[in-house]
């Protein structure tokens, strides 16, 4: 156990007055961020062992320092907060935080080869990177708009008169022996350009290029930059609309609704516009422990949890105007989470967020339960279902799949799929190349990429399942031997685990039954989709 004394004292510096406080490890990372309106207070809270779950007993283990970061308002350290989560994503700070939320539109800065426009989820290469963006789908069309209208994308081919993209005016032809490269990077630099200036600026230096190439008759060059300005005018008008009146109609015309079921176990999100709900987000919220942000309500035996949750996920994710709850917020808190999401999503009008009683919204969070109870029913016979199957002592939600592919012991890869009652979440998919295998050695690979998956136990899932037999099983279960963990073979769809050891057939007509075998053969597709891209990429480097 460590010794907390040298925490200890570094609390008693800190004052009663509201901030953000930060635990940083021996190496000066930071490990965990908080806000408090009281700092001493909420800091002196996590030293109290009668409050300690796996969490807060992670976070003091591993800290040598506590910093903090004095502000105004308790609504300037929520602000602080989410500001300082977001740019160093603290390993603690999970509790909404499942994969990468943003994604990046990236010009790459190679030495040798060419530089690229991307689409990436992490800064891992040298270049210039705009972002991060919220809206995924906003920025892929972006992006797609980019390479289309400056014909950016570079093939992989080698054809005298060009691939089919290039005649689709896709392609900047580099698959031609005649290809300009001069021309590329001036368009290239054209897209960076239109990411980088302010809408108007960029228009502005599109029309004094037009004037130029015109004084020195380079028409050709004139003409293309004046279907470059008709078109980036017509996109960035659009984008205006979206910020004017009627992108402010469509703001209060959609809206949330959070619903929380009556055990307290589930949190659903709901988006809805014209009484259409569509389901965002589950969250199973953890009742045996409190979340640290609560932990001075822990005497009032409140358990609040789940406001944690709630706005975590507006630090990430963009909010409407309005915001529907079938919980109630204190007048207090309820004015802060106002005011922090206002001013955190930069947003012209108020964000009011309304506990229903009666009328329209009253009934939206009916139509919310009809859809919350049947999902429940669903997930409740799904999970009970497994239990039975697999004779385990508690009901299963949560399975991830594992599964290798490799070609002859060559780009050898692992995949985990993880799936929630039944559905797939992709933000928790995981791909890995195997690191400390050279040779063709199924079970040695599994038990590598299981033992990479579960750096932290509260990552095991309630099932591990494994695409293979009795070979595969008992490899994982060295790794994870208190974990229920499963293997489903393909001949005759077979399934063995520490309680059916002589192994079991599926009935096909089972829905559980269903749901490993779809879960088996969507992991299977998922890895050889990843072995295929490395082996791809080797042939590219190879004839380079």
């Amino acid at each position: 156990m460590k010794n907390f004394k040298n925490l200890d004292f570094q609390v008693q510096n800190i004052p009663k007055l509201p901030g953000v406080y930060i635990f940083k490890d021996d190496n000066n990372h930071i490990l965990y961020i908080g806000k408090a309106k009281n700092l001493k207070k909420r800091v002196q809270s996590y030293f109290s062992k009668q409050y300690q779950d796996w969490k807060i007993n992670s976070i003091l283990q591993t800290s040598s320092n506590i910093e903090h970061i004095v502000t105004k308002t308790e609504l300037d350290a929520m602000l602080l907060e989410a500001e300082l989560i977001k740019a160093n994503q603290p390993k603690f700070n999970i509790l909404l935080k499942s994969g990468q939320p943003y994604i990046y539109i990236l010009i790459t800065n190679p030495k040798k080869t060419l530089p690229e426009i991307k689409i990436v989820r992490n800064k891992k290469e040298k270049g210039s990177y705009f972002g991060p963006f919220l809206e995924k789908m906003a920025a892929r069309k972006v992006y797609n708009f980019l390479i289309k209208t400056f014909k950016l994308k570079l093939c992989r081919k080698k054809l005298e008169k060009g691939c089919l993209d290039y005649h689709m005016g896709i392609c900047a032809g580099i698959c031609k022996s005649d290809f300009d490269k001069q021309s590329y990077l001036e368009r290239l630099n054209l897209a960076k350009l239109s990411l980088k200036q302010d809408h108007q600026k960029f228009l502005d230096y599109l029309q004094q290029q037009i004037n130029l190439f015109n004084s020195k008759l380079e028409f050709e060059k004139s003409k293309e930059l004046h279907e470059y300005f008709l078109a980036f005018s017509k996109i960035f008008n659009t984008i205006d609309t979206e910020t004017s009146y009627q992108g402010m109609a469509k703001d209060f015309a959609h809206k949330n609704i959070w619903f929380l079921t009556q055990d307290k176990k589930s949190l659903f999100l709901f988006s809805e516009n014209n009484s259409v709900l569509k389901q965002k987000a589950l969250f199973y919220l953890p009742l045996d422990n409190l979340g640290t942000e609560n932990l001075e309500n822990k005497e009032k035996n409140d358990n609040k949890n789940y406001l944690d949750y709630f706005i975590s996920y507006y630090h990430n994710f963009s909010c409407p105007n309005i915001i529907l709850t079938n919980f109630e917020i204190d007048k207090y808190t309820k004015n802060l989470y106002e005011n922090f999401l206002q001013k955190w999503h930069k947003k012209e009008k108020p964000v009011s967020i309304i506990f229903p009683q009666e009328g329209h919204f009253a009934s939206l969070i009916k139509l919310a339960q009809i859809h919350v109870e049947q999902q429940i029913t669903k997930q409740q016979n799904l999970s009970k279902q497994l239990k039975n199957l697999f004779k385990a002592n508690k009901e299963i939600h949560t399975i991830d799949c594992f599964d290798i592919s490799h070609k002859q012991g060559m780009w050898q890869t692992g995949s985990c799929v993880r799936f929630k009652d039944g559905q797939p979440d992709k933000n928790l998919f995981r791909k890995f190349k195997i690191k400390t295998i050279d040779y063709q050695d199924d079970y040695a690979c599994l038990q590598e990429i299981i033992k990479r998956r579960y750096k932290d136990n509260y990552e095991i899932p309630d099932l591990i399942l494994i695409d293979g037999g009795k070979g595969q099983l008992n490899a994982a279960l060295k790794v994870v031997p208190n974990t229920e963990v499963a293997s489903l073979a393909k001949k005759e769809e077979t399934i063995f685990s520490k309680k059916l050891l002589l192994g079991k057939k599926l009935n096909l007509q089972n829905y559980a039954s269903q749901v490993l075998i779809a879960l088996r053969d969507y992991t299977h597709h998922f890895a050889i989709g990843y072995h295929r891209e490395l082996e791809a990429k080797s042939s590219i480097d190879f004839f380079k």
